[in-house]
């Protein structure tokens, strides 16, 4: 009998290890599953900052190339000013000719301050394009380690 009981109580005590030994990989798959999700959100999140600057990019491009077309029509207007005045001087008519001197000076600080405003575009689009590259290598990295996570996941699941 004594040895029936001792026998009886290992048995149980292989069952309630196997019990107890089955729910922590349960636990596990369970804790896996919520960082998978949590990993999930943070791809979803970085694509729409992907798009986010996808659409700032697009948005400040459209912005250079308005931008360059003003450029042109005042660099035009300066020119046939700086035209109008050389014709004055050759004409003899240097009050005219100081008039549009200054009218071209105004026009020549404008294309000047248009071209700054180009190149601060291009800076930030390019810093645009620079952050979304990295976001997009960065996702990449993300999914290629999701990936193996899931793969492990499934692997322990099966095991269990």
């Amino acid at each position: 009998m004594k040895t029936t009981s001792i026998a009886l109580a290992g048995l149980l005590s292989l069952i309630g290890g196997a019990a107890f030994a089955q729910t922590t990989p349960v636990a596990q798959v369970h804790q896996d599953n919520a960082q998978i999700h949590q990993d999930s959100k943070v791809v979803h999140q970085d694509n729409r900052e992907v798009r986010h600057d996808n659409t700032v990019i697009a948005l400040k491009k459209g912005e250079i190339a308005g931008d360059k077309q003003q450029l042109q029509a005042d660099r035009g207007a300066r020119d046939a000013t700086a035209r109008a005045e050389q014709h004055d001087i050759r004409k003899g008519d240097l009050a005219d000719a100081q008039k549009l001197d200054q009218a071209r000076r105004a026009e020549q600080h404008d294309v000047k301050v248009e071209k700054h405003d180009i190149a601060k575009d291009k800076t930030v689009v390019a810093h645009r394009a620079a952050d979304k590259q990295q976001t997009l290598v960065a996702r990449h990295d993300e999914k290629v380690v999701r990936h193996v996570d899931v793969a492990k996941r499934n692997q322990d699941a099966a095991k269990i």
